[in-house]
């Protein structure tokens, strides 16, 4: 037997660095799946925010039309939010709009989605988080995954109050607006600053993303910055499905937001989001100037009153939203 005589320093670094490890490691807090999924979540039945022509509907309203059921079981089983894709209603499309009743400060936020509704004219789908820290944008809002109409890559978005702003650095994507503050000069009101994820096929969004069975949209939320990783199905990392997530191991992001804004103070409170609005501030807005929607009808509203089967495809289908802490 060959005797190694190793350092008491030595012995001290590589006690430092396993200790360090293992409190960097992300623990999983909590874990919304299909069988707690109803009961971890407030449904939001009132007019809507963002002007949309949509009627967001209650729990009990919304299982005895239709708009939400359970797919599946046991390890295939997934969430499923739709909206009306049969009745013409002048008040508005039937949908559901729901709200984590835990709050959060930093974390790992893993979202498994299977299907998702965008890509479809007059559709406005997003899965975000929210302050509920008092009058929007106060406490942030942070946009995972969202678009508008038929659009094909997803838009990550951060909307602040004065002082926020994002450097070009660090992620794949495309800076669509620097400047975080809804009402920051030169921009469009309430715009926040954006960052694009353009793909090959638009597999990060709407009927691209649906194509290829979904993905993982991996948010990381720290004090230093809030980084944004997409997996499709055929990528995801073994660390993800197996539980133990290492956001050192992905690469580089597709969004990073950081640089010219203190995020601890501009990100407070912050509740899971799951929404499909119709028209509105975006889509409504943004009509006339797609290509492929304005030939359809003259408005927006127009076409999402008069056109339900239009909308059988616009629903969620979520495996899980899973949310890690850091050194727990």
């Amino acid at each position: 037997m060959v005797r190694l005589n190793v350092s008491p320093v030595v012995t001290l670094l590589a006690s430092t660095t396993f200790l360090s490890t293992a409190l960097a490691a992300y623990k999983l807090t909590d874990s919304y799946t299909p069988s707690n999924w109803f009961d971890s979540f407030v449904f939001f039945d009132q007019k809507d925010p963002t002007s949309g022509f949509v009627q967001y509907k209650n729990l009990a309203s919304a299982a005895k039309s239709g708009l939400i059921a359970i797919d599946g079981s046991g390890d295939n089983a997934a969430v499923y939010m739709g909206v009306d894709h049969k009745t013409k209603d002048p008040a508005g499309r039937a949908s559901v709009r729901i709200s984590s009743k835990k709050s959060y400060n930093h974390g790992l936020f893993i979202f498994d989605i299977e299907h998702n509704p965008g890509s479809i004219c007059g559709t406005w789908p997003a899965a975000w988080l929210l302050s509920d820290s008092g009058k929007w944008p106060i406490g942030g809002e942070i946009d995972i995954f969202e678009g508008a109409n038929d659009q094909a890559d997803n838009k990550m978005t951060l909307h602040t109050t004065p002082g926020c702003q994002i450097v070009p650095t660090g992620f794949s994507g495309k800076i669509d607006t620097p400047n975080c503050d809804v009402n920051a000069p030169g921009q469009g009101k309430n715009m926040g600053c954006g960052i694009l994820h353009p793909v090959k096929n638009g597999q990060s969004f709407g009927k691209g993303m649906n194509a290829v069975g979904g993905g993982v949209y991996a948010t990381r939320w720290t004090s230093q910055d809030i980084s944004i990783f997409y997996f499709p199905r055929s990528n995801i990392p073994s660390d993800i499905t197996m539980g133990n997530p290492d956001p050192g191991k992905w690469g580089m992001p597709v969004a990073k937001f950081a640089g010219g804004c203190n995020i601890d103070q501009h990100f407070q409170n912050l509740n899971i989001i799951f929404n499909t609005a119709f028209c509105g501030d975006w889509a409504g807005e943004a009509w006339a100037s797609s290509e492929t929607c304005k030939v359809k009808a003259k408005t927006c509203v127009d076409y999402v009153r008069d056109n339900p089967e239009a909308f059988e495809e616009a629903y969620w289908m979520v495996r899980s939203v899973k949310v890690y802490q850091e050194g727990m």
